[in-house]
């Protein structure tokens, strides 16, 4: 059973003060556990790797990989891929990689044992390659656009106990994580030039490099593996990014990118309401002339993971935001680049508002990917083009599950706008 403050916390804040969510156990529970035989795990990693945010700034970072043999692996990284399956597909595939762990400091991007003693960390004698080894490997991952064969040997601290699946709202779901001691890549990776590129140039801030990854066409689930284990970016200022704040960071990065650009375009000069729905996740995108502006209203519904909550929103103006979207997150940055994308091959500039609410066939969260891929596919359909306002609002009104939606809305609105002061966050 949902709490009311579950659509706030899923399952990352503690707000129910039970140390693990219930919810979470509950997805959890119906992944079958997978074993681990010997003292190493064999296998293609997509190549994928994982740094962790709890403990910051000492965290765990590894690898992923699987011990089963999986056609083409690097397709459970894609998340155009994994979007034509069902979610129990998704899971399947998705969890069948093990998450190595080994326990880096951000600060230094050694080993912790190499900087001072940690009562949390139990030393091992025998330890034949220490935390920069690791994280080389882990890096040569990042680098490669195939998979790689890849083993890690689990280290004798923490014994071979598994613990897992991990799954939570804004990252792709990961099979049992345990702790390593070594990470041998076993291949030579496959390196693109525009990645080989910027991460050679020590003098390229790691934006300014997101950037030219986008422009390059490298896929966003590389540019966050290169962002997040301290490959892009000023040499000295290169470090150690959790996975989870990369994704959205990525996000946001190429996003302001877009908007900048998208500004500077001709009007949108019509009213275009586009809908889709994937996972039972429900979107409406609608778009209105200029001036920019941007909202995003959100609901879970009764039946959903997290219970009936109450509508949610996070907007912008013409001046950008000022603050994180703390109340949808990193859906927020999601949906908003994959409208800019669409703006920009239209070459329009528009004010637009995404509504989501979300039934009880997403049963399981699979990451924010999810909303990005949907808005995506939504703006690669045809739209329903209305004469007005108010034509869009009554139309977004008959389609809409999230009924009370109106009284939540800064800008698909009838209400005439005067100033950009009435933009400010």
């Amino acid at each position: 059973m949902a709490f009311p403050y579950c659509s706030r916390c899923k399952g990352t804040k503690d707000l129910c003060g039970l140390g693990r969510c219930p919810l979470l156990e509950r997805v959890r529970e119906r992944v079958k556990p997978m074993e681990v035989k010997g003292d190493s795990i064999d296998g293609p990693s997509p190549p994928s790797i994982f740094v962790g945010r709890y403990g910051y700034p000492r965290i765990t970072v590894g690898p992923l990989t699987t011990p089963i043999d999986i056609p083409l692996p690097e397709r459970l990284e894609s998340g155009s891929f994994l979007f034509s399956r069902s979610i129990e597909d998704v899971y399947s595939m998705r969890t069948s990689l093990v998450r190595g762990k080994h326990r880096l400091d951000v600060r230094t991007s050694k080993d912790p044992r190499e900087i001072g003693s940690d009562p949390l960390i139990k030393i091992e004698k025998n330890i034949p390659i220490k935390g920069r080894k690791i994280l080389d490997s882990i890096q040569e991952l990042a680098l490669s656009a195939r998979s790689l064969d890849t083993e890690m040997l689990i280290s004798r601290y923490g014994g071979k106990r598994l613990e897992g699946p991990n799954v939570d709202s804004i990252s792709m779901p990961m099979g049992p994580s345990v702790n390593v001691s070594r990470v041998n890549v076993n291949e030579n990776p496959m390196v693109p030039r525009p990645v080989e590129k910027v991460v050679d140039d020590t003098d390229l801030k790691a934006s300014d490099a997101s950037i030219d990854l986008f422009r390059s066409g490298i896929p966003l689930e590389h540019m966050v593996k290169l962002f997040s284990i301290g490959m892009l970016g000023e040499g000295k200022r290169r470090k150690l990014v959790p996975t989870r704040w990369t994704i959205t960071a990525v996000d946001d990065i190429v996003s302001l990118e877009l908007r900048g650009k998208v500004i500077e375009m001709p009007a949108l000069d019509r009213y275009m309401l586009f809908k889709t729905e994937r996972f039972g996740n429900h979107f409406l995108i609608a778009l209105y002339p200029p001036p920019f502006r941007f909202e995003m209203l959100e609901q879970w519904q009764n039946d959903s993971l997290w219970g009936n909550s109450p509508v949610v929103t996070d907007h912008e103006g013409p001046r950008g935001r000022r603050s994180y979207a703390s109340n949808i997150t990193g859906a927020y940055y999601s949906a908003r680049l994959s409208v800019l994308n669409y703006l920009e091959r239209i070459r329009r500039n528009a004010g637009f508002t995404v509504i989501r609410w979300i039934t009880g066939d997403y049963w399981a969260p699979l990451g924010v990917w999810v909303i990005r891929e949907c808005v995506k596919k939504a703006m690669e359909t045809e739209p329903e083009v209305l004469e007005d306002m108010g034509q869009l609002i009554s139309r977004v009104d008959q389609l809409s599950d999230m009924k009370n939606w109106k009284a939540h809305t800064q800008y698909l609105s009838k209400r005439r706008i005067t100033t950009l002061d009435e933009f400010d966050n």
